[in-house]
């Protein structure tokens, strides 16, 4: 089974709206029930990831926000561990979040999706991301994205997205929480469309001189499966 997931993430933050506008396409192919690999761009918290960073393919140039024009891949594996109300999967991604100067990063966790009731689930992938090259410059990173998701009839999924992340080094002093809202809509067997809005991080350490509402993106999400 082949499938992708394809973000249009746009930054609303103050003052740099529309500074970037970047794609990013994970594609996945499952070659059984147990074992699904990838090639992605959305980075360690998915579609949480906040659009300030320009993931990926950044389409707005360098004068609007983009670092490059392209960067932040990952080859992703996912090995299922466990199925019934709670589903785990061992989840290790290989992350190239820079070609130049070449920066890489072996992130390795635990995913799932905790089934409260037919309608509510709790979808959780924490990891730990260990710098391999530049260790003086790049930081280990922990990262735990979570995701509450209501079903709201049987085509609409209503979503609760939060989390934290940071840099292991001094985790206290420089955490993130982002607070979103998501919506995604199936349209038949092959298509899902989505919609976020995200506080980056309105409950993170707050930057000096910045408003904790100051940070926010927008996404559209449009899922293909075959």
């Amino acid at each position: 089974m082949f499938s992708a997931q394809i973000l249009l993430d746009i930054n609303l933050s103050a003052d740099l709206a529309g500074k970037p506008i970047s794609l990013s396409p994970d594609l996945y192919y499952s070659i059984s029930d147990k074992l699904q690999l990838g090639l992605v761009h959305q980075g360690p918290l998915g579609w949480q990831v906040p659009a300030g960073a320009g993931p990926s393919l950044c389409l707005t140039g360098s004068d609007n926000g983009c670092p490059d024009a392209y960067h932040n891949i990952g080859f992703d594996v996912m090995v299922a561990a466990l199925n019934g109300q709670t589903d785990l999967s061992v989840h290790g991604s290989l992350f190239l979040d820079s070609f130049d100067p070449f920066e890489t990063s072996l992130a390795v966790g635990v995913a799932g999706k905790a089934h409260f009731t037919d309608d509510v689930s709790l979808f959780f992938d924490p990891k730990i991301a260990i710098a391999l090259t530049d260790r003086d410059v790049v930081e280990d990173m922990l990262y735990i994205p979570l995701e509450l998701g209501v079903q709201a009839g049987a085509p609409n999924l209503l979503k609760l997205l939060t989390g934290i992340y940071g840099p292991l080094s001094g985790f206290g002093d420089a955490y993130r929480i982002p607070l979103g809202v998501g919506f995604v809509r199936n349209l038949n067997p092959h298509f899902d469309l989505g919609l976020r809005f995200s506080f980056d991080n309105l409950l993170g350490q707050q930057p000096a001189m910045t408003d904790r509402a100051d940070a926010r993106s927008l996404a559209l999400l449009l899922n293909i499966r075959s």
